[in-house]
């Protein structure tokens, strides 16, 4: 103490003494009249006062002696209201002064208890209420700050007890207290065991450094709490004199003084025997606590209810996660505050459910790894129970679901739910259970949105948002693939070691899908016990020869058997169901168990049968086991089992409604006398198993009932809960689980999400179902999960409809508004996570194709760049439309209309409400990019990108022979094949992908059409684009797209003939942009068959023909090319449609042709080319057109003269004369002489050049011919030809073939060929024969003359 504290003192000594001078029995002239002693109270702090001012050693002053004046007067009966409140403000500045902090610890410990001791038992004379309401408020003031002073650690178990207890009584005198003093008393023991619990990190530190110091916990259960803690503890009550006083009821070893007992004596003895308060002191008031969270027939126990839960509620809260530290603790919250909860959660009471539901979420955040079994019976027993909201009110599944919903988005809960549980073989699905019923609550059953299903909805995105934080991790989520076990092990029936957290995962995936397998197995089981044995003999999961092991382990773990079937077999007198029986009741741990408790448990496993003496047998088994387990119970196992069937009839009597006279509890003892290996069980123990049997039915939970919990089952799961069983892993924020979560919660939540969004009309309700469905698809996308994107997509298409015109122009402006939200959104997610979607994609196309209908789609789509000028009528049915119209007049055309097409209704005026709709909905289509689906696809997945194509082409429909059967399938046909070929042009490196589909729809547009139409015409236009595109860049693919140009041969001739001019102008700029792309001979005769078509078209001719030229010049003539060019080549020569003068150019390509194939190798197969193209010339030759004929002649010159250097051999030669040379020259000669002039014009002067060719050609082969053995005929043909055209009368020829003839004969003679002696094989004179031809033709020729020329 310093001087600072003694002058405190003083003040303090002075204020008491003011207060008792103020009171008539102290007051200062009657106490000196009397003329006897001063007032002891007086005298004490008179003999105080004067201490302080003489004393120099400030800390050698004892507690005892500044203390005592204020605790006499507290203590002391005879003080009234005010003087007592007055001292206990004393001690209370003193305990806030610190005014024992420097003091030795002992005499600090006796001080402290002294104060406590005084406190608790204040008593004083009662005057009027209000004033006896302040000093117990100062009493409560007094002893918070003992607990809260720095010296409160120094209390006794005793006094913290005591301390609790009184705050507690003051608070609850029954017409005592008013409403203030018992809130101030709630307030003051909370803030009492706020203190106390946060030192539990510090005892359980103190404990560990002392552990001899700490005594064992006492086993303190709830039923054996019938008062608050401390039984020596004070009691504030009035006692019927007019004074009130504390401590009525004190045990032997209380602390409290007892009338005519000094303070201080028994204060010293407490003192010496008491140690700091621990642990066994907060069990103990902890227990207490959860002792008044029980329902007893009592009118105040809900309120009592409601005053432990918020008492456990601070505790818990103070010690948080120190609460692990300490078993003892944990037994009691594992049992009796467990079991409490769920219990009072059940009564119609909205505080107790809420405040149960909030210390719920305490326990499970800072203590659920040590609660795993007790959560489970929780969510299903009481959240899930009042979740449905059957049998309660509304308001109470409101609150359970918001407890869902908190509980749901705690990280780690449904995880937590799901590894632990749903995962484990012999645990309920809760997860699942959860998230369906969440699903379930979200549907409004009067098409009305209440907040329970905004509850239900918020606690399933909740989860997504936990999956969508865990998804940030960069874990790749690959599914894994699981089998069926190879061999059959008791492992599979086991929980998995939690010392290592991956492999532990991993396995508890494996026991998720052993568990669906055992389902099925179990579902076999319960319609035939044989099938559902062979089926999990079939995967391994139980040995293909059965076993009473193997058997018994999976009637006692698998979940969801028939009781009845289990009973049926476990009664079976069969060898080996006996067995079964045996190992049955070995699973089951009885150790510690009460007889009741463990035959409820056994019992309630499944159903007895029928029959005595299964039950006899079953029965049996049982006393067995528990005689085994609980020795020292009974003599033998014979008196466990008379006693099990005893209860057994017991049971029947006391619950069957036909037995009318029920047995009395001494029956039931006379009944069981003796049985105990001639001697009786204890009388107790009969009276406690009578009670607990006639008052508790053993209900067996019937098949698929969720929610019922036998106090059996209790015992059993606290049991277990001290077993590794027990123990939850938490999985903290590994994603491990999280694909196997959103696979079970997808597909509920989607429709959730979508009923929640048709239902509301709340703005910002909508608005959090529309965060939600992209919430969904981010994480369905992350996972890589296509069955929902392609879900979502196909929900959010179906509000769509709403864009058809409604009756009253308001509601569908209404609905328009929603519909659009859903259209962005569906869009959103399509452009965003594209690379998931499949199925989803056809749901797309139809929604592009209504927006089509309604002429609200953006230009951006339609005339995509890929796919413009594709039509060439713009006056096309389809095309009617005028895609550069005001979009919102379109749009009012559309709402007011499905289809309209008076112009004149542009004109009309619209209401502001009209306009500003207008304007919302062309803001919403713009905001969707729809075209960004098709023009950013060559970002899409592989798979993705096939599905949408096709899409494209399921949504383009059946057009046999490319005729729509209406005006809306055409547009729906046009537009999918656009976007099918924009498509596939953005696709370009992913050709082979796309081709097969693409072309297969192409060919069934363009093949066999018969008449033209838009879609025919875009079909083939379409291909060309396709090819103009994607062939000069891709050198791998030009080959086949190539070959689809043959579908245009396909077409009718009528349909290819209105196309032509165009089809060839787009042919023309695929061969300028790609000609040396053509490489096989496939493709080259493609090419030559359209160019043949396009020979003969008057407006195609030219493109053609354009074409030719690049092949020719630009292509090297090979093998696979040079027929079908040479094809092309003759029909442009034939070809009348572009003129003479382009048959005339076309012969000079064959020149060029010709000209590059004499580079090639002599070969037989080279001559076979050169006589193909020499045919082509002679062909044109007896062309109808004069200058063409004449050219042509000129041209079969030119070639043969200048292709005698190729190598061919004499016979080629001989064969070339006459099947090329002479041959046209006899056929033009024919024409001449049959005088076809109207037919040939100018044909004579034809034959003048085909007779000088003959001449010039016979004299360069001459050397070739003149050895051959035919030379003699090609000779005599030739004079007879030259013969003919002595007979045809031309001026032409009358003037050619002397020459010509002259000039061969003296080449002859001069060559030695011509000679008398010159005979064929025959040995016909060919000397005479010429001369005799020679002088037909012209008289000048003779023999004579070669003499003149040669010699």
């Amino acid at each position: 103490m310093d001087a600072r504290q003694a002058n405190i003192l003083v003040g303090e000594s002075a204020a008491v003494v003011a207060a008792m001078r103020q009171n008539s029995k102290w007051a200062t002239v009657p106490r000196y009249m009397d003329g006897g002693p001063e007032d002891p109270l007086f005298e004490k702090f008179s003999t105080l006062r004067k201490r302080i001012l003489n004393w120099t050693e400030w800390s050698d002053m004892s507690p005892d002696v500044f203390l005592e004046p204020f605790l006499d007067i507290v203590r002391s009966v005879e003080t009234s209201g005010p003087i007592t409140s007055t001292a206990l403000s004393s001690i209370h500045v003193l305990l806030t002064e610190n005014m024992l902090v420097d003091t030795e610890e002992g005499e600090a410990k006796a001080a402290m208890h002294k104060i406590v001791n005084a406190v608790t038992h204040c008593r004083f004379e009662a005057t009027d209420p209000s004033s006896d309401e302040i000093v117990l408020s100062k009493i409560l003031q007094v002893l918070l700050a003992c607990i809260a002073c720095p010296s409160g650690n120094l209390l006794s178990d005793d006094d913290v007890c005591n301390i609790i207890q009184a705050c507690y009584r003051i608070g609850h005198q029954p017409g005592r207290s008013g409403s203030l003093l018992q809130q101030l008393s709630k307030n003051t023991l909370s803030d009492v065991i706020r203190t106390i619990f946060k030192r539990l990190r510090d005892i359980h530190r103190i404990s560990k450094a002392s552990p001899g110091e700490e005594g064992t916990t006492p086993t303190t259960s709830t039923a054996e709490q019938n008062g608050s803690p401390g039984n020596d503890g004070a009691a504030v009550s009035e006692n019927g004199k007019g004074e009130t006083e504390g401590g009525e009821e004190e045990s032997p070893d209380s602390a409290s003084p007892k009338p005519g007992e000094g303070p201080a004596a028994s204060s010293s003895k407490v003192v010496e025997e008491s140690k700091p308060y621990g642990i066994n002191c907060l069990v103990e008031i902890f227990a207490f606590l959860t002792s008044l969270v029980s329902i007893e027939d009592v009118t105040d126990s809900e309120e009592s209810c409601i005053y432990g839960l918020s008492m456990i509620r601070v505790a818990l809260e103070a010690g948080l996660a120190d609460f692990s530290l300490f078993p003892e603790l944990m037994n009691v919250i594992r049992d009796d505050l467990m079991s409490n909860m769920m219990r009072i959660a059940l009564i119609p009471n909205l505080a107790i459910l809420s405040m149960v539901c909030s210390i719920a979420f305490l326990l499970y955040t800072h203590l659920r790894s040590f609660l795993r079994l007790q959560f489970e019976a929780f969510v299903t027993n009481v959240l899930l129970r009042i979740s449905d909201g059957e049998y309660v009110s509304y308001e109470q599944q409101e609150i359970a679901l918001e407890s869902l919903v908190a509980f749901s988005r705690h990280p780690t809960f449904m995880v937590d739910l799901y590894a632990n549980l749903d995962c484990s073989i012999d645990r309920g699905n809760v997860f699942e259970a959860v998230c369906n019923l969440l699903s379930k609550n979200t549907f409004p059953s009067n098409s009305q949105l209440a907040s329970t299903h905004l509850l239900s909805l918020e606690g399933l995105l909740a989860i997504f948002n936990n999956l969508l934080e865990r998804s940030k991790q960069q874990v790749e989520f690959k599914p894994k693939e699981f089998k069926d076990p190879s061999e059959s092990s008791d492992a599979v029936w086991l929980p998995p070691p939690t010392s290592d957290f991956v492999s532990w995962a991993e396995q508890m995936k494996y026991k998720k899908y052993l568990k669906r397998r055992i389902d099925v197995g179990v579902d076999h089981f319960n319609r035939d016990p044989k099938k559902g044995f062979q089926f999990l003999q079939s995967i391994n999961l139980l040995p293909q020869e059965l076993t009473p092991e193997s058997v018994a382990r999976f009637l006692y773990t698998a979940r969801g058997l028939s009781k009845n079937v289990v009973g049926e077999l476990l009664g079976d007198p069969k060898e080996f169901y006996l067995k079964v029986l045996d190992y049955f009741v070995t699973l089951f741990d009885f150790k510690g168990m009460s007889f009741d408790h463990a035959i409820r448990r056994y019992l309630e496993s499944f159903f007895l049968p029928g029959e005595a003496q299964k039950i006899g047998r079953i029965l049996e088994a049982f006393s067995k086991r528990y005689y085994a387990q609980c020795p020292g119970i009974f003599a033998n196992a014979d008196a466990a089992y008379v006693l099990s069937y005893s209860l057994l009839m017991l049971h029947t009597d006391q619950h069957n409604d036909q037995v009318k006279k029920k047995m009395t509890v001494e029956e039931f003892i006379r009944n069981n006398r003796k049985i105990n290996d001639g001697e009786d069980l204890p009388e107790e123990m009969l009276v406690d198993l009578y009670k607990s049997i006639a008052t508790y039915e053993i209900r067996i939970q019937a098949d698929g009932n969720k929610f019922d919990l036998s106090h059996a089952q209790w015992v059993d799961i606290v049991k277990r809960s001290g077993t590794p069983q027990g123990i939850l892993v938490s999985c903290t924020m590994q994603p491990v689980f999280d694909y196997d979560m959103f696979a079970l919660i997808w597909g509920p939540t989607i429709a959730s999400i979508s009923v929640v969004f048709d239902q509301a009309e709340d703005e910002s309700i909508v608005q959090y179902t529309i965060d939600g469905f992209l919430s969904v698809a981010h994480l369905a996308s992350v996972l890589h999960f296509c069955d929902a994107i392609d879900n979502l997509v196909i929900s959010l298409c179906k509000f769509i409809t709403s864009l058809t015109p409604k009756a009253s122009e308001s509601d569908a402006f209404i609905e328009d508004s929603k519909a659009m939200l859903a259209l962005v959104t569906m869009f959103c997610i399509v452009n965003q996570y594209g690379d998931c979607v499949r199925n989803g994609w056809r749901s797309v196309i139809d929604c592009i194709l209504k927006l089509h209908r309604l002429h609200l789609l953006p230009n951006k789509v339609t005339d995509m760049e890929e796919v413009r000028n594709t039509l060439r009528h713009s006056n096309s049915r389809s095309m009617n439309f005028n895609k550069n119209a005001n979009l919102q007049t379109t749009i009012l055309q559309s709402v007011s209309s499905f289809f309209s097409s008076d112009s004149a209704k542009e004109e009309e005026v619209k209401s502001p409400e009209m306009e500003e709709a207008e304007k919302r909905i062309t803001t919403y289509i713009e905001s969707c990019h729809i075209e960004e689906i098709f023009t950013e696809s060559k970002f899409l997945e592989a798979e993705s990108l096939k599905h949408l194509v096709s899409a494209l082409i399921w949504s383009a429909g059946e057009t046999p022979k490319g005729i729509a059967n209406s005006e809306e399938e055409e547009e729906r046909a046009l537009l999918c094949l656009d976007l099918l070929i924009s498509t596939t042009i953005k696709n370009r490196d992913r050709f082979h992908l796309l081709w097969s589909d693409t072309f297969n729809h192409l060919k069934s547009i363009i093949d066999s059409a018969t008449l033209l139409s838009p879609l025919v015409e875009k079909g083939v236009f379409g291909l060309l684009r396709i090819c103009q595109r994607l062939v000069p860049y891709k050198e791998d693919v030009a080959d086949e797209l190539l070959r689809s140009l043959s579908l245009i041969l396909k077409l009718d001739a009528k349909v290819a003939d209105i196309l032509a001019a165009q089809l060839f102008a787009e042919l023309l700029h695929l061969v300028k942009g790609s000609p040396d792309r053509i490489q096989t001979e496939f493709c080259w005769r493609t090419f030559s068959a359209i160019l043949r078509v396009g020979a003969h078209h008057l407006e195609a001719s030219p493109a053609g023909f354009e074409i030719l030229e690049i092949f020719v010049h630009g292509a090297e003539i090979k093998e696979e090319n040079l027929v079908p060019l040479l094809d092309a080549v003759q029909a442009f020569i034939e070809g009348h449609a572009g003129g003479e003068d382009q048959s005339m150019k076309a012969m000079d390509q064959l020149m060029n042709v010709v000209s590059k194939v004499k580079a090639w190798p002599a070969s037989d197969k080279l001559f076979g080319y050169w006589v193909k193209a020499v045919n082509v010339a002679k062909q044109a030759c007896t062309d109808s057109r004069p200058q063409v004929r004449n050219h042509a002649c000129v041209m079969l010159q030119q070639i043969l003269l200048s292709s005698y250097s190729m190598g061919h051999t004499g016979e080629q030669w001989g064969d070339v004369m006459k099947n090329v040379v002479l041959a046209t020259v006899n056929t033009l000669v024919t024409h001449v002489k049959k005088r076809k002039q109207q037919e040939y014009p100018d044909m004579d002067k034809t034959a003048r050049i085909a007779v000088l060719m003959l001449s010039k050609a016979f004299l360069q082969f001459l050397p070739s011919l003149a050895d051959l053995e035919c030379f003699s005929d090609i000779w005599l043909e030739l004079l007879s030809i030259l013969d003919l055209c002595n007979s045809c009368s031309s001026e032409e020829l009358s003037e050619a073939v002397p020459e010509a003839l002259k000039n061969m004969i003296l080449v002859m003679a001069t060559e030695g060929i011509l000679h008398p002696g010159w005979t064929d094989s025959k040995n016909i004179n060919l000397w005479n024969v010429t001369w005799q031809r020679a002088r037909s033709t012209s008289p000048n020729l003779e023999p004579g003359m070669l003499k003149q020329y040669t010699g």
